[in-house]
């Protein structure tokens, strides 16, 4: 079967080539829409970042951006680039991955990807772009129903290979990934990605509207000394932790000041800029309070931790929950 000519009548028909980006992670990595970063991070792009945590990588740890595509041939896609801010320095960048089928049989596909470690691919702490052209090496398959192609699963070739195999020339191009794991040793910290475009077309990297962040919650009793600052709630790496609800109570007749707050401070005058919640509390009055905030509420800085204390000691007495969410 000859490749379709199809970008052009998709763009016009179908109103779409590029879909929608979607954050995509397995196992130990996660992947987020992130738009509160901290400089140099808003320097690129358009506002949103897709933050990619590879964390403690075994092999299959991965987090990912995916791109669908309205079935572009893989003979006409010829170029990209993409932008993006690591952490620190790693033995792995952030990588394209181009999956691709045949038009007219989907249980023949195959992902056709650019090793996450190649030599060609930046890697440093900092800001690092990349320039994806028919000549880029490091490109390996692996798929389902291949059988036709020239080329061996698992080795590596340039791009311009693919396009010239027997197989995958007539082919179509339904995702593109940009991902930041599948290595097998070491953490992969942070990266946030910045820019991305497509065979010369910018792809806007901004979340679905329809996006919910997931809503969680956390309980933790008072112990002796309950005037010693502990830690109610430590966030992923790399996310920030929005408050949503706070409720707090006490089985005290000793009135107790209860204090929840962001960062490590000894109590919540050690920096009145982050403090979530201040109540005296005991059994003769208010026994309990509950503070809603909505959708809007308190936010943390990157990694930061959420503390809590009573400015008596009531031991075991107290009790603190959390309703939040990270982003």
């Amino acid at each position: 079967m000859a490749a379709k000519r199809q970008a052009l009548k998709n763009v016009s028909n179908a109103s779409w080539l590029f879909g929608h980006p979607v954050a995509r992670a397995d196992n130990a990595s996660f992947a987020t829409w992130v738009y509160r970063g901290t400089s140099p991070q808003y320097q690129k792009g358009g506002g949103w970042l897709v933050a990619l945590y590879g964390g403690v990588q075994s092999g299959d740890d991965w987090a990912a951006c995916y791109i669908p595509v309205n079935e572009y041939p893989v003979t006409h896609f010829d170029d990209a680039q993409w932008s993006y801010w690591m952490t620190g320095a790693e033995r792995i960048g952030v990588n394209i991955v181009i999956w691709v089928h045949d038009a007219d049989d989907f249980d023949k596909r195959a992902e056709i990807t650019q090793l996450g470690s190649h030599n060609d691919l930046e890697k440093a702490a900092g800001w690092n772009a990349h320039e994806f052209t028919t000549s880029t090496a490091g490109m390996f398959f692996y798929g389902e129903n291949t059988a036709g192609t020239n080329l061996t699963a698992g080795t590596q070739y340039t791009w311009a290979q693919f396009q010239a195999d027997n197989l995958f020339k007539n082919w179509v191009i339904y995702r593109v990934s940009l991902e930041y794991g599948w290595d097998t040793t070491g953490t992969a910290d942070l990266a946030y990605l910045a820019e991305v475009k497509l065979n010369g077309v910018p792809v806007p990297l901004i979340p679905p509207q329809s996006i919910r962040k997931e809503t969680k919650s956390i309980y933790k009793a008072t112990v002796t000394d309950s005037t010693t600052k502990v830690t109610l709630l430590t966030g992923t790496v790399g996310m920030r932790i929005r408050v949503h609800n706070v409720f707090m109570t006490t089985a005290s007749a000793t009135g107790a000041n209860f204090e929840m707050y962001f960062g490590t401070g000894a109590n919540i005058t050690s920096d009145t800029t982050k403090a979530i919640a201040h109540m005296n509390l005991d059994t003769d009055t208010v026994a309990s309070v509950s503070i809603p905030y909505g959708d809007d509420g308190p936010l943390g800085a990157v990694s930061e931790v959420v503390s809590m204390r009573t400015s008596v000691n009531i031991t075991s007495n107290g009790t603190f929950i959390l309703v939040y969410s990270e982003e």
